[in-house]
């Protein structure tokens, strides 16, 4: 009995939660060079993104349309925008007042279905002609991680050259664009850690889901020692090769 409870204390503090909760997703492919998805999170009523916009240039603004909505890889339906906080609606503007300066946002949208991998975000597909990019993020990942800054793949009209702010008043060039995406980078990244155990205590809240969790990991255990392991080889092997996904860890850590 000791040796079971032992286990199940080291899973729940080795394993992250399996969920639609991930922090820093990998996106294929992004409209606008200076939002990032910071966070998605599925609860009991909503799917919640939470977007890091910086500015690129003094007076830069941003601004959101209540018409966006989430589109999954289950089908065409859309789950539509319910509310948001910290993000002027259209045709209001939050305008910065020097390039660098950091906004974070949330986004609710209706509940996606439990078995998606995937989701696109569409605020406006395509561009308009005075160059005004929208929060358009295709091939969104529940389940996999952003590694590095470059992993988005930023363009412009017609596949050409990106423009780099979301109305920004002036478009500088892709340097310093590129700057002031790395200077802000630390705070998020110091931000990150705490996201991840929220998620994680937000996840294991849920009514029996830890019982859930334990169970699966049990059911493995007992399945290795069946097989021939004893039992610290069994301990040993389901600590370090978990069955739950680690997606929700800090990159690099």
């Amino acid at each position: 009995m000791k040796k079971t409870l032992t286990l199940i204390v080291l899973l729940l503090i080795t394993g992250s939660a399996f969920s639609q909760n991930i922090v820093s997703p990998q996106v294929d492919q992004a409209d606008d060079a200076n939002a990032k998805i910071a966070k998605i999170e599925t609860d009991g009523q909503f799917t919640i993104v939470t977007f890091d916009y910086i500015a690129n240039a003094d007076n830069a603004w941003v601004q959101l349309n209540k018409e966006i909505y989430i589109q999954t890889d289950q089908g065409n339906e859309h789950y539509n925008y319910v509310k948001s906080e910290n993000i002027a609606i259209v045709p209001a503007k939050h305008v910065f007042t020097k390039a660098g300066e950091r906004l974070s946002f949330k986004v609710y949208f209706k509940k996606i279905p439990a078995d998606t991998k995937s989701i696109d975000i569409i605020e406006r597909a395509g561009y308009k002609k005075d160059g005004i990019t929208f929060l358009n993020f295709y091939d969104v990942s529940l389940v996999k991680q952003r590694a590095y800054i470059t992993d988005v793949k930023i363009t412009g009209p017609n596949g050409g050259s990106p423009y780099l702010a979301s109305g920004a008043d002036e478009q500088p060039d892709v340097k310093d664009g590129m700057m002031g995406a790395m200077n802000a980078m630390g705070p998020m990244y110091a931000s990150m850690a705490k996201s991840v155990l929220d998620a994680q205590l937000a996840y294991y809240k849920q009514p029996g889901k830890i019982a859930e969790i334990a169970k699966l990991n049990k059911e493995y255990f007992d399945a290795l020692v069946k097989v021939g392991f004893n039992y610290d080889q069994a301990l040993k092997i389901i600590t370090s090769n978990s069955l739950i996904s680690k997606s929700s860890s800090i990159p690099g850590q």
